[in-house]
């Protein structure tokens, strides 16, 4: 900027007044423009603010699925995969909604019926090995809106090789009853306390899998320190709980 000014002057000295004016108006103008270059500011960093909104976003596709907005979801779930690339909880919702029908399950099928307190979520998870098959069972099931599952209702289960293990597993367990006056068992053949407090530990440990799914972290630990409550040896709700601490934690520290 020195060496610019000292070749105006010297190219001035020649001019009339007229001429140096005009070069004078010239020089203030790039002194200005040079003053605020080096005061732009330099651009925002991003914030937790975006970290939040990410995660919000991909609550929000989840909330949109449940109540049967699928097209509303698989917007969300795209514009979240552009942020969060190759995210495989948003690319299996999205095959969820846009596979077809006939490549997304088999056509045979069995029926279940619905627990108290069961969900299209905690079906999913038990015979099709992943909780956020919900969508892909409703529409199996003709269900436009997954959240509207009511107890004793019948619902179509595909005949997956994941849930044909399933399904075997939990006939086994029902097919063979522990004799009664054994190991503990009551001789008027109910369940005894801790095959209750085993089942009950179970149901507690499914729901603080579909409630981490929601990415509900609060809810999902409740329920696992329900499970150790029950059984402290519980080896997967330990590694579950310790693991949604542990993101909680990171959430609330990006969030100062």
């Amino acid at each position: 900027m020195v060496r610019f000014m000292r070749e105006v002057w010297n190219f001035a000295a020649s001019k009339s007044w007229l001429q140096i004016a005009a070069i004078i108006a010239i020089v203030a103008w790039a002194s200005a423009c040079s003053t605020q270059k080096a005061l732009s500011p330099p651009p925002a960093a991003s914030s937790a603010t975006d970290t939040n909104s990410t995660a919000a976003k991909f609550q929000h596709a989840l909330d949109l699925l449940q109540n049967g907005d699928a097209q509303g979801a698989d917007v969300e779930l795209h514009d979240y995969l552009r942020r969060v690339p190759e995210n495989t909880s948003a690319m299996y919702l999205i095959g969820q909604i846009e596979t077809p029908l006939p490549k997304l399950f088999p056509q045979k099928h069995f029926s279940v019926k619905v627990a108290k307190d069961e969900t299209l979520s905690s079906l999913a998870h038990t015979y099709l090995g992943n909780s956020l098959a919900f969508y892909g069972l409703a529409r199996y099931n003709g269900m436009t809106v997954p959240s509207r599952v009511a107890e004793g209702q019948s619902i179509r289960i595909p005949k997956t090789p994941d849930a044909m293990q399933a399904l075997a597993r939990i006939a086994a367990v029902a097919a063979a009853p522990l004799a009664p006056g054994v190991a503990g068992v009551p001789l008027d053949g109910s369940p005894s306390k801790p095959e209750m407090d085993h089942r009950l530990a179970n149901e507690y440990y499914e729901q603080g899998l579909v409630a981490f799914q929601r990415q509900d972290l609060d809810a999902a630990i409740v329920a696992w320190d329900k499970v150790l409550a029950i059984d402290p040896n519980y080896k997967n709700a330990q590694l579950s709980r310790a693991q949604a601490i542990r993101l909680k934690s990171n959430l609330a520290n990006l969030r100062k």
